[in-house]
């Protein structure tokens, strides 16, 4: 999958309102916590069950209810929940959410 800059989302996105269905999101090395607690864990997809105020994950649009997928391009589907857990404490880290609508 090809990354697309925001100039190339906005493109894609014709309601100014609307979010698109899947982001990819990357917390940088000055990220100290995700802010964000999950609804489950791997194998398999999780939701996001809250976000913390103020942090990380609220900062870059992930909202309760959206669905992790991939953690730096490993699919959770097939992710044991320790591969996970050692993935979100690295950085930088990407995920790959789709959001709920």
């Amino acid at each position: 999958d090809k990354v697309q800059s925001k100039e190339e989302q906005r493109d894609v996105v014709q309601d100014p309102s609307a979010r698109p269905s899947r982001v990819e999101l990357v917390a940088d090395e000055n990220i100290e916590k995700l802010g964000m607690s999950f609804d489950g864990k791997p194998p398999g997809y999780i939701q996001v069950k809250a976000c913390s105020a103020g942090g990380w994950a609220e900062s870059v649009g992930i909202q309760p209810g959206d669905t992790i997928i991939s953690v730096d391009g490993e699919d959770l589907k097939d992710m044991t929940s320790e591969d996970f857990k050692t993935l979100c404490k690295k950085r930088p880290v990407q995920f790959l959410v789709e959001q709920a609508s």
